[in-house]
């Protein structure tokens, strides 16, 4: 009986044992420039080591873009993290939320600003992590119409 009550303390839920990655406050603005389109914005990502983690976790980006109904509208965002460089370290049982700002310095084409206009539109990237083997955590921010709509 005391091996069974052993054995149900060292299992637990994955989220124990791994990374959760979530993205927030996605905030994003479109500008209709002489040029072209500039797209700005701004979110958080949240990302936590379970208690039970074998160790800290090292967390790399992946790419971001922005989509809608599961289709790509705009590839290869510039994110900038702020206040930290990627990798980065989170330690067991601990929480770090970063605020990332997009690099608007690159001007999307003049109708871009149309279409991202049409609809809601979704922040979607990812990151890896190395704990239990590594792996990728798929990031959805949720959808929303950009400002200057």
């Amino acid at each position: 009986m005391l091996v069974a009550g052993l054995g149900a303390l060292g299992c637990g839920s994955k989220d124990n044992i791994s990374v959760s990655a979530t993205v927030s406050n996605v905030k994003l603005t479109v500008t209709e420039q002489t040029l072209g389109t500039q797209l700005g914005g701004s979110f958080s990502l949240e990302l936590e080591v379970g208690a039970q983690a074998e160790h800290a976790a090292t967390v790399e980006l992946g790419s971001f873009s922005l989509a809608r109904d599961g289709a790509t509208l705009v590839g290869a965002l510039k994110v900038v993290p702020q206040g930290v460089t990627f990798p980065v370290k989170v330690g067991t049982g601990d929480s770090k939320t970063i605020p990332f700002t997009l690099d608007d310095s690159a001007l999307l084409p003049a109708s871009d600003k149309a279409n991202l206009c049409s609809g809601d539109v979704q922040l979607v990237g990812a990151v890896t992590h190395d704990l239990n083997g590594g792996e990728t955590k798929p990031l959805q921010g949720s959808p929303g119409l950009p400002s200057g709509c």
